[in-house]
Order: C-alpha cells, then structure tokens, then sequence
C-alpha cells in the first residue's frame, strides 16, 4: 500500500507491505544534501507506522515538529534544499554575520584601523543595497531562478577576492559590491521560496532559508583561528569561497521557476507601482519597523566580536567557543519561530520574541563574565525566532509583479537603518565604550514592535493573492 506524505512525511516512494514478520515501511528520504539530519527522524515515524499496522490501527497523520505543517511532494522538498544549500553559500562571505563581520577583529589587524573607522567602512558597506536597486528588479523581470544562479556564482568570486584587496578602502569597496550582490540574490531566493510553497509552509521555509544562511555563518566561525593567523590565512578564509562554484550549479539543476512568476511574467515590473498610492503604506509600515530593528540588530551583531576580543579580552579559541555555545542554540529559536508563525499567527509569535530578544542582547553588551553567556544565548534565540515568524511579511503585502522590487527597496530601507545604527554605535563608541553605545539603541527595535502590533495584518496560512491582492493563479504544484 502507497503512503501518502501525510503518513511519512519527506519521502517519495513509501510503501507499506505486509510480511512474515509483520509489516515494513520501504521508503526513500527525498531530501537532496541535508537528509542525512532528517533519516533518523523518519526512520523512528516509518517504525510508528510498522507498529500501529502490525496492531491494526490507523495510521499516524498527526504532523511531527521535524516535517512542514502542510505535506509537501519529493520535488518541492528537493527544491527546498537547494535553496537552503545556496543561502549556506552566501551566508558564508557575505551578508550579516559572515567573513565580514566575524573577521572584523583581525581586518582591524590587517589594515591597521580603529573602531571609529571600522564603524564609518561598516556603514559605507551598507551602502551597497543602494546598488541592489539596479539588479533587484531582474528576477522581477527576468525570472527568480535564472538570476539565483548567476547572481550565486557571482558572488563565489568576488567573495574570494576580496582577501586580497591591499587596503581598507579596497576592502571596503569591494564588500560594497558584494553586498549589492548579496541582498539581491537573498530577495530573489525569499521570493523564490514563497513564491513556491503553500500557503501554510512559508514561515517554515524562510526559517529553513535562515537557517542555511546561518551554517554558513557557523563555516566562517570555524574559519576564525585561520583568519587570526595573518595576512596569508585572512585571504585564505575568503579564498575557500571558490569551492562552492559546483554546489551552485548542482543545486541550480534542482531549481524550478517559480509558477506564479510564470503566471505574472507578461505583466509590467517597475518600482513606480511599489511607490504608487496602492502599496506606499504597506511599504511604509513593514519599512519603518525594519528601520528601526536594523539600527540595533547591525551594531549588535557587527560589533559582537569586536566587544569581546577588546573588551572582554576573548582569545580567538575562546570567541570561537563562546560563537559556538551562544550562536549555535539559535537555529532552534529559527526553526521554531517559523513554525509556530505558521501555526499560531506572525504577530502572536513574532512580537513578544522580538522584545525579548532586544532586552537580552542589550544586555549582553552590559554585564561581565559569566551573565554575558547567559544573556548571549537567550537574546540569539528570542531574536532568531522573532524574526523568523516576521519574516514572511516582506513577500506576503506585495504582489507576484513587484515581489521583488518591493523586497530590494524594503532592505535599502532596512540597510539605512543598519548604518545609522553603525555610524551612532561607532560615535557613541567614544565616550561611552561599545557596550553601552549598542545597548542604548535598543529602544529602537521596541518601537517598531509596537508599529508591528497596532498596524500589521495577520497572513499566517493565507494564501498570497489574498495578502497582496494579486490576481488568483492556478498552480499546478508548489515547485
């Protein structure tokens, strides 16, 4: 008898056959790259299985917390992986928290700055959104998985270049570059993924798209005592870049374009609609909130290493123990966020998360040895799993023509507020020390917390032409 993924969820071919001994669950995981993570998980259901039909009972359709609220087909969890496999490659050198940031220490070293200095080139990287805005709209126009691919290749590049640049301000260039190439692939691969997947499944699948962001954040924390080593092993952290080339064009094999960019694709993409009367509030409103959130989450995490190799006198084996310990437990607050966003509502989950999350950081940046572990550790996990479960508002207000464009333009506003946040924490860094001049831009996120509360619409298992007011679309299937 067939299984329907109800029944073992992840996997393409299950059967069930009754046997000498009793019934057996056969089955293959269909989850490209990462089912080595999900095998034990669905060996132990495909046992629960054998069990309740060896006893006559029904069969469990109850929905594990390892599988995706709605049952999703082996294409779309292969489409899936690879997704997640290209957001690995990019959280590696570029976005927040890669080589740039957990290397700010020894780029200090490299290029014989100061913090003012490293916060002034920290901003002006930011500034490399603005640049997004003239390649964003490409996978509104063009379609969301040819640009994923080359724009992924691109980045395996110059990321590796970039460890040989010859001085800061090279340095910095070159990263503003990267970043413009970075927001937009990540726009394109969010759109990509909600574009694809039901109604019920899209904070999850973010969650998973940040959760890859993060592994490769987890490869550069590695890559820390090799950075610490000089001039050699500060270019050779960036130069491993190059051998993510083939894992982009493996998993490009697995991609399909997304069938609502399919469904739209005659339709006219231009960012004038997005700053037309019909979208000018919605983008207002999830923009302000990201403004503010971005003025204290960039300093927070962009100056973490620093705060603790000058102020707190961290080795780098005991940064990267510290990384590991507090950094790692976060993928569990991602994970759930998103699930539980998809379940229980964005706001329900998101907001509370978000405030804890704030008030646990700042007060990291506050206390000594040991409270900084512990206040560590809970500000990551509350604010991964804020947001996690906010994520999906960006994509979900806006629709399939202008999806795109409307994110870039959403993470220049958010960009904006990472670098008036980095340029203040820089400033304020003087007169009263990088702890306290990031803990005081707390207050900032709080405030877009309560604009999230009062104005925000719930979408949580809505599907997007609802959210949007898109024109419907028949999809024949998520990928």
């Amino acid at each position: 008898m067939r299984l329907e993924p109800e029944v073992l969820p992840l996997t393409e071919g299950a059967s069930l056959e009754r046997g000498v001994d009793g019934h057996a669950v056969s089955y293959r995981v269909a989850i490209p790259f990462f089912g080595l993570l999900w095998r034990p998980l669905v060996a132990r259901r495909a046992r629960r299985v054998e069990v309740a039909a060896d006893a006559g009972d029904p069969l469990p359709t109850d929905v594990p917390w390892w599988a995706p609220p709605v049952p999703t087909d082996a294409s779309t969890n292969a489409a899936v992986a690879s997704l997640v496999l290209l957001s690995a490659v990019i959280g590696y050198a570029g976005g927040i928290g890669g080589l740039l940031t957990q290397t700010l220490p020894y780029a200090a070293d490299v290029y014989h700055v100061t913090d003012a200095t490293l916060g002034r080139g920290l901003a002006v990287v930011r500034g490399g959104v603005v640049l997004a805005l003239l390649v964003g709209a490409v996978a509104d126009r063009r379609g969301r998985r040819r640009f994923v691919i080359a724009a992924a290749l691109a980045h395996c590049v110059l990321g590796a270049a970039l460890g040989l640049a010859p001085s800061f301000d090279f340095y910095v260039a070159g990263h503003v570059l990267l970043r413009a190439i970075d927001v937009a692939v990540g726009v394109a691969l969010a759109v990509l993924a909600v574009e694809s997947s039901p109604a019920g499944n899209r904070a999850v699948t973010l969650s998973l798209l940040a959760l890859g962001a993060g592994g490769g954040v987890v490869l550069a924390v590695c890559a820390l005592p090799v950075a610490a080593a000089g001039r050699a092993g500060f270019a050779a952290v960036y130069g491993v870049g190059l051998l993510a080339v083939p894992l982009v064009i493996v998993a490009g094999r697995r991609l399909a374009e997304s069938p609502r960019y399919l469904a739209h694709a005659e339709e006219p993409h231009r960012y004038r609609e997005v700053l037309g009367p019909r979208y000018r509030g919605s983008l207002a409103m999830v923009g302000t909130a990201l403004f503010l959130s971005s003025s204290f989450y960039a300093p927070g995490v962009e100056f973490f290493n620093r705060y603790l190799d000058d102020v707190r006198d961290f080795s780098a084996l005991k940064l990267v123990l510290f990384l590991a310990v507090t950094g790692l437990p976060a993928a569990l607050g991602i994970v759930l966020g998103g699930r539980l966003a998809d379940l229980r509502g964005r706001k329900a989950v998101g907001v509370p998360l978000l405030v804890g999350g704030v008030a646990c950081y700042s007060g990291f940046y506050l206390t000594p040895e040991p409270w900084l572990w512990g206040f560590a550790l809970a500000g990551q996990i509350l604010l991964a799993g804020g947001a996690s479960a906010l994520a999906p508002y960006g994509s979900e207000l806006f629709p399939t023509r202008i999806r795109a464009a409307a994110n870039t333009i959403l993470l220049v506003i958010g960009v904006g507020g990472s670098a008036l946040g980095l340029a203040l924490a820089g400033e304020l860094a003087e007169p009263l020390g990088i702890g306290p001049a990031v803990a005081v831009l707390g207050a900032l996120p709080l405030l877009g917390a309560v604009i999230v509360t009062i104005w925000f619409p719930e979408t949580a298992r809505r599907e997007l032409e609802d959210t949007s007011g898109d024109i419907p679309v028949t999809l024949e299937k998520p990928f």
